[in-house]
């Protein structure tokens, strides 16, 4: 479970997953994708082939990327037509910019860690020590590891809470705990790993919905 996203060559239960079979590879061109002009001029490599397939004509082009992707190419979308060159801003519009599951898992994991940052820096120092320093921002090896932590340990002593403070304790401080451990932890932690993996569609479109009210 720790080593999902760790695509090494020499992890043997990762090399059917590398396989990129039936996928012809264009080209590799090293952008600065930084601004809404940088995505622009990337997007214009794809488009400069599409005048010869004439592909986007029938079709959506899908562009999986991460948040900077997401918001800067939207941006785009939205953008009146005269702001660019009329040819390049009707086709524009053939590209539909989507957050795939593993960077929905990353994001989730990283923003559930900073936004209960003192939580888990109580666990770290119970677990390592208090010498130990957890950092603001924690490697993504690293909020794996405390978010497995959490989930095991919190199966382990749920019941034994549940049965002392009972279900209607209105504290907010344990309500958050309790959404934390309960909902949050396990809902970033199968989103990719299991749900998506497995194809497992309807659970996975109503954790990406839980998930999302708590980015919003």
């Amino acid at each position: 479970m720790l080593t999902i996203h760790n695509y090494n060559n020499n992890i043997t239960e990762r090399k059917k997953e590398q396989s990129m079979k039936g996928l012809q590879l264009i080209g590799f061109k090293e952008q600065n994708l930084h601004s809404i002009f940088d995505y622009i001029n990337a997007l214009k490599i794809i488009l400069s082939i599409n005048d010869k397939t004439q592909y986007l004509k029938e079709f959506v082009a899908s562009i999986v990327a991460d948040w900077p992707g997401q918001i800067f190419i939207r941006k785009a979308l939205y953008k009146t037509l005269s702001e660019f060159q009329s040819n390049f801003s009707q086709d524009i519009r053939s590209f539909l910019p989507m957050l795939g599951p593993l960077h929905v898992s990353l994001n989730s994991k990283e923003q559930v860690i900073l936004v209960h940052h003192s939580f888990f820096e109580k666990l770290f120092h119970f677990v390592f020590g208090e010498n130990k320093k957890l950092a603001k921002k924690p490697r993504p090896w690293r909020i794996n590891l405390l978010s497995e932590l959490s989930k095991c340990g919190w199966i382990k002593i749920k019941n034994q809470i549940i049965k002392k403070f009972g279900n209607t304790c209105k504290n907010i401080k344990y309500q958050t705990t309790i959404d934390l451990l309960d909902n949050l932890i396990p809902a970033v932690i199968d989103i990719y790993a299991i749900l998506f993996r497995s194809g497992l569609f309807e659970e996975y479109v109503e954790t990406i919905f839980h998930i999302w009210t708590f980015f919003l």
